[in-house]
């Protein structure tokens, strides 16, 4: 039942389309994320600015200011989900009343973007706008306004704002000396040792063990450190256990590495990289040849 009508301008349709295919997902989550962007593994760091629970009646309105110092190197998110208020429907499925409310993004220059929206009965509140940068700069406020003439009932929602930028080149985690420190075929080849490329990881169709250590030379503990492998080909696909784990200084942190490769990859080498991360920041990285025979 919920209608949406939708009038997005050019810039924010290409702000849609140029977002990285790791945000398919509908849950936004503070941290550094890792994703394939136009073929290449690209890092970004997500950050909630701003977070507001909202409740408007008919007639009234919320108006939110962006922080200062946007970066037009980032993406704005905006994220707002609730519900109608006291919207009932009668027995025979009839309408009593709709939130009729509308979102409005006001720039320096005076123009403005609207988006209208309508909830009955209970329905769902949701939308989600991207905004880039170089817009995100002319942005004076943001305006939502639950309509006096045409609306029924009340609107509850969550306004969450985040930004999405790419991660600095060669940004280290609060506290660095954290290194990929081996990585080997169990029972097999070592390919990595003491952080050094021994030789090339060779596969074959089917199901290899590996695992990869990851040493903690620091004087802090490094309570979620994470381990993510970037450019496998299709059809080589791996599962990394634990997902994440706490290691203490002067400490090894060891997972386990479960590369499953399908019978129709093509034979070829492919570059891939090993990365050690936390929501911090990267740690280290690795790139090393992936040889399907």
């Amino acid at each position: 039942m919920n209608k949406k009508y939708i009038s997005l301008s050019i810039v924010l349709l290409l702000a849609i389309s140029t977002l990285p295919t790791l945000f398919g997902q509908t849950h936004i989550t503070p941290g550094i994320i890792i994703g394939e962007v136009d073929g290449k593994n690209e890092c970004y760091s997500i950050k909630l600015l701003q977070s507001v629970n909202e409740t408007l009646q008919p007639g009234q309105s919320a108006t939110y200011y962006p922080p200062s110092g946007a970066s037009e190197d980032c993406i704005y998110l905006l994220d707002i989900s609730g519900s109608d208020l006291n919207c009932q429907l009668c027995d025979d499925g009839c309408i009593v009343g709709c939130a009729d409310y509308n979102v409005t993004i006001k720039l320096k220059n005076q123009q403005e973007m609207t988006e209208p929206f309508y909830s009955c009965g209970g329905d769902s509140i949701s939308f989600f706008y991207p905004v880039p940068g170089i817009l995100w700069k002319e942005v004076e406020y943001i305006k939502v306004v639950n309509d006096p003439q045409t609306s029924r009932c009340g609107i509850t929602y969550t306004w969450k704002l985040y930004s999405l930028c790419p991660c600095e080149k060669g940004k280290q985690a609060l506290y660095p000396k954290v290194d990929i420190e081996q990585f080997a075929v169990t029972g097999g080849d070592t390919i990595i040792r003491d952080g050094k490329i021994l030789t090339n990881f060779n596969v074959v169709p089917g199901v290899q063990q590996t695992f990869i250590q990851v040493e903690n030379r620091g004087f802090f503990t490094q309570n979620d450190v994470k381990v993510r492998v970037m450019g496998l080909p299709q059809g080589v696909n791996v599962n990394i256990t634990p997902g994440t784990q706490k290691i203490k200084a002067h400490n090894l942190g060891t997972y386990q590495a479960t590369f499953e490769v399908g019978s129709n990859v093509p034979s070829g080498t492919y570059k891939i990289t090993m990365m050690a991360y936390s929501d911090n920041g990267v740690f280290d990285t690795i790139q090393m040849d992936l040889i399907v025979p």
